[in-house]
């Protein structure tokens, strides 16, 4: 007959399960509802869907990882208008121009939230009281880290964007100059630069972002655009070039040109900038790898005879017994002799 204890631990058991299973009905049941009411299609969207044209940025939007369910399980994070237009301004600075992503990645962010939670929370309950603390403190630490890793990858994806257009610009001006010197006009040269540029694709897609947004709205909005798209002086710099020869008709090729030679110019310096800040950048690793080596090194003959001295003895046992070992050993042939009449 099983013992008391024995048996309070199995209905412990019991009840944890049933609480399980029925935090994953409820769960299963809010999941199934969401995606119900959140795949229902609007009025508005059937109505875009009909609409078509050759441009390739219009039509039917991604449906993303999550599809239907993205805008109800993004609601789950609320933010401030100005947050969630600033974090849009972000994804096309980092060449994210979906039309759901971001929606995609407060979606991904609330799951990555969520998780960790729920996985602390049965582990909690079904695992021994004393470890409920531990448990549900590492699943809020990972569930706070695991969240801000989508901002954090959009973050560096920007820069990352950011750099490789600053290098690639010089080209694009200079390609572009050469395009408008030979008789093309703008748009046309700016399609023509971004086909060419296959070794900058992020300079080539701006480009052919900025030709269709010029066809469609207008050269000045399509640069106001790039400029925030393109978060750099050197872009607003561009930007204000083209626009000043288009409302004054300034020559346009001598400025492009001394536009990519102060673009050079700045460029070489900043490379000469970051080489000057190697020595420095370098003092930590060799002071905490190579400098305790050589030290070790140096050091180690002077403190173990200074250790024999200090314990009474000018050579330590094991350098004599290398003394002793090497010492060569003289046959008697080769002894000194005896001199004759000496005492013995």
């Amino acid at each position: 007959m099983p013992d008391f204890p024995q048996v309070q631990n199995m209905l412990g058991l019991h009840d944890s399960l049933v609480l399980a299973l029925v935090f994953a009905f409820v769960a299963l049941a809010f999941y199934l509802l969401g995606r119900y009411f959140t795949s229902r299609p609007l009025r508005e969207d059937a109505r875009l869907k009909q609409i078509s044209h050759d441009s390739p940025y219009n039509g039917e939007p991604e449906a993303g990882i999550f599809g239907s369910w993205a805008p109800a399980l993004a609601a789950q994070l609320p933010e401030s208008e100005a947050e969630q237009k600033e974090f849009r301004q972000m994804l096309r600075q980092a060449g994210i121009y979906q039309t759901r992503a971001s929606e995609t990645i407060y979606a991904l962010r609330f799951i990555l939230l969520v998780v960790p939670l729920m996985l602390a929370g049965i582990l909690a309950v079904l695992l021994d009281g004393k470890y409920t603390a531990p448990i549900m403190v590492t699943g809020v630490i990972v569930a706070a880290i695991l969240m801000v890793v989508p901002r954090l990858y959009v973050y560096f994806r920007r820069r990352r964007q950011m750099r490789k257009i600053r290098d690639g610009l010089a080209d694009v001006i200079d390609m572009l100059g050469m395009c408008v010197s030979g008789g093309l006009p703008l748009s046309t040269g700016l399609e023509q630069v971004a086909q060419r540029m296959t070794a900058y694709p992020e300079c080539a897609n701006e480009l052919l972002l900025l030709k269709r947004q010029a066809e469609l709205g207008g050269i000045k909005r399509a640069l106001e655009d790039f400029t925030q798209r393109v978060d750099l002086p050197e872009a607003s710099q561009l930007a204000s070039l083209l626009l000043r020869n288009t409302n004054l008709g300034t020559e346009l090729v001598r400025s492009l040109a001394l536009q990519a030679d102060h673009l050079r110019l700045a460029r070489r310096q900043a490379a000469l900038t970051e080489a000057n800040k190697t020595p420095v950048k370098l003092i930590f690793p060799i002071m905490f790898c190579f400098a305790p080596a050589v030290l070790i090194l140096l050091t180690a003959p002077a403190i173990m005879q200074m250790q024999d001295f200090l314990r009474g003895s000018t050579m330590s046992d094991t350098m004599k017994k290398n003394v002793i070992s090497n010492q060569r050993l003289m046959p008697e042939e080769f002894a000194a002799p005896t001199p004759e009449g000496g005492s013995k």
